[in-house]
Parts: C-alpha cells; structure tokens; sequence
C-alpha cells in the first residue's frame, strides 16, 4: 500500500499548541509514522505547497480570506516546511500548483499502475478523487466510489468553496445543489444550465473561471475545460 501524503495538513497541524520549530517537527514524525502505520503502507509519496499556485494569477483574492490565519503562523513556520522536505525524501514543494493538485496525479497514475494507494489528508475537496482515504484527525479510513467522486466534483462547481474564497453561483448551497443534481444522468450539462440559469449571457465564463480555481488536476497541467459547443448544447435541452 503506497500512501499518497497532503503534507500540508500534517503540517498545520504539527504548529498547533507548539512553541518551537523542534516540537512541531517532532509532532510531524509522530503524525506522519502513525498514519503509515494506521494504513499498512509500505511507501509514501507526500507534497507540500510551494510559493507559487496558478489559482492565485487566475483569481488574485483566491484564499483571500485566510489573511488572519496566515498572520498567526510561528515565525519559524517556512524554515519548518523546509526542514520537512529536506528530512523526508518522498517530500516535494509543489511547482505552480497545490498539495491537492498532485495527490490527484499520483492517486490517478497508481491506479492506472494498479497498485494499491490510499490517500492521507483532511481536505474534503479531495473527495474527487476515488479510492480510500485516511482522515489523520479523526483517525478513520473510508472509501470514496467512482459514482461519488464524480458527483461531488460537479457540487463543488455549482457551489464554489467559501473555505477558499471561490463564489460559485451565489446563494446555492449543499441543499440546493443537490437538487440540481438529483437524477441527473449529465452532471456536466446540470450544471452548465444552473450557471445559465443564473449568470444569463455571462454564464460560460463565470462557469470556467469557478471551474478553474475547483478542478484539481488529474494529470499534470490538467485544467478545467468545457468548450463552448458543449455550455450552449445543454443549455439548449
């Protein structure tokens, strides 16, 4: 079983209640051997976000709304993001994009290699991505199926994430998501007329600029796409 690792949880919660860089990197040691031992893996791969993210050119106020969280981080906080890639060597910093962005690649290309692989993490978002799952904080593996997996990434189009600042369509929350949804045999097309529905003329581009900051790629550089023939056919049912 090769784990596949979102570093960046493991680290914020490593900071937490502790004073000092040493403390928080031995909080890490901790956390990450007791997820590897809680899901059998034999291997891990494991990312942490980088400098840089695409997200933030396309929509600067992209996770705007963490200033506050940001400002409570430990002085040491980026000497100890360093410390851990340089101590882990399946660690990498993530290049233009997130943590999420290359769990997705490498749960996809293990799969396709059909080797076994669980994904370590807390981040609902990444309930796009089918397999198992390992929730360190709450100590609990469940799987996410092919149908689901699927099913949620359209939700999280039509609703965007407050957590990270993306709009969606306003005033659409899980509920009424779900509604659109609701037996639906193309969530794709569901969607494409939600956002028409809303956004009228302006509704493609308001649909692909969310899709962009919520797709979480599946193979490297892989962004939202929807071409335009595609919005207008559905819309047009």
């Amino acid at each position: 079983m090769i784990a596949i690792i979102d570093g960046d949880v493991l680290l914020y919660m490593s900071i937490w209640g502790m004073e000092t860089k040493q403390e928080a990197n031995d909080k890490f040691d901790g956390l990450f051997n007791s997820s590897l031992e809680s899901v059998f893996a034999t291997d891990y791969v494991m990312a942490i976000g980088g400098p840089d993210n695409f997200r933030v050119d396309l929509f600067p106020n992209y996770k705007g709304n963490r200033t506050k969280s940001k400002s409570t981080r430990p002085e040491w906080f980026l000497d100890l993001k360093s410390d851990i890639v340089e101590r882990y060597e399946g660690c990498i910093f993530t290049d233009n994009c997130e943590a999420d962005d290359m769990l997705r690649v490498w749960a996809n290309e293990l799969t396709a290699a059909c080797i076994e692989n669980i994904v370590i993490s807390v981040d609902k978002d990444l309930d796009c991505i089918p397999g198992l799952h390992y929730n360190p904080r709450k100590e609990l593996v469940y799987e996410v199926k092919e149908a689901y997996a699927e099913y949620f990434y359209w939700k999280q189009v039509i609703m965007g994430d407050p957590t990270d600042n993306i709009p969606g369509i306003p005033r659409i929350g899980p509920k009424t998501a779900e509604v659109i949804l609701e037996g639906s045999t193309d969530y794709r097309a569901s969607v494409c007329r939600a956002y028409e529905k809303f956004y009228k003329e302006e509704g493609y581009e308001y649909m692909i600029a969310n899709g962009r900051l919520i797709h979480i790629w599946r193979h490297m550089n892989d962004h939202f796409k929807v071409k335009r023939e595609v919005y207008d056919k559905a819309i047009s049912e």
